[in-house]
């Protein structure tokens, strides 16, 4: 058992609590549960049903963190599934080695980063896909814009935004930034409905 506050533990007093599609060419379906007790895989067959092992039961893997830890069919299972990285992380929550920095929520997580630099940024991006995603984000990068560029904010810049993506504005020079809201500014015009006379039709 591991010692951790019940502030990390999810609504099902869990500290990972995880299900996916297994890595390709398996269809199969996965389910981690990590409660401070024990370590838990379920699987579930996805198989074509022609196949004689269609109506195979669900298989679950139920371990202690220390049994987890020489359970070599699990690990393998893990492996097929999951992949490599998965079954370091789950070995290494087994040995007590948890990383909390990703457990904290999006939006803290999100002011942590305001505060790198921009080469900080870029390889805290490349430890992990969770940072990767985040440090790619638009919700980061808005912010990174309002905080750092003197450019107004104005209805034209965020349908640019939306576009485009707040991560490209911010690295866009003034004067590109100009030019590509007056494209879009164009843009708009060229598509906004006739203000002539209506037409009656019988």
């Amino acid at each position: 058992m591991v010692d951790i506050s019940p502030c990390w533990l999810n609504d099902h007093n869990a500290l990972v609590d995880f299900g996916a599609t297994a890595n390709a060419p398996s269809k199969d379906f996965y389910h981690v549960f990590v409660t401070t007790k024990e370590i838990v895989l379920r699987l579930w067959k996805i198989v074509p049903p022609t196949r004689a092992d269609s109506h195979t039961p669900p298989a679950e893997y139920r371990n202690s963190y220390k049994d987890f830890e020489f359970d070599d069919r699990c690990h393998s299972e893990i492996q097929r599934v999951a992949g490599e990285h998965m079954l370091d992380w789950l070995l290494a929550i087994s040995r007590g080695h948890i990383d909390y920095l990703s457990r904290l929520p999006r939006e803290v997580l999100i002011k942590i980063i305001l505060n790198l630099g921009l080469e900080d940024i870029g390889k805290l991006g490349r430890t992990s896909h969770q940072f990767k995603e985040l440090c790619n984000s638009c919700d980061l990068w808005e912010q990174m814009y309002r905080l750092h560029t003197e450019t107004a904010v104005t209805p034209e810049l965020e349908d640019l935004a939306k576009e485009k993506g707040w991560k490209k504005l911010f690295f866009t020079n003034k004067l590109q930034l100009q030019l590509q809201l007056r494209r879009l500014k164009k843009h708009e015009m060229d598509h906004e409905p006739s203000k002539g006379h209506a037409f009656i039709t019988e």
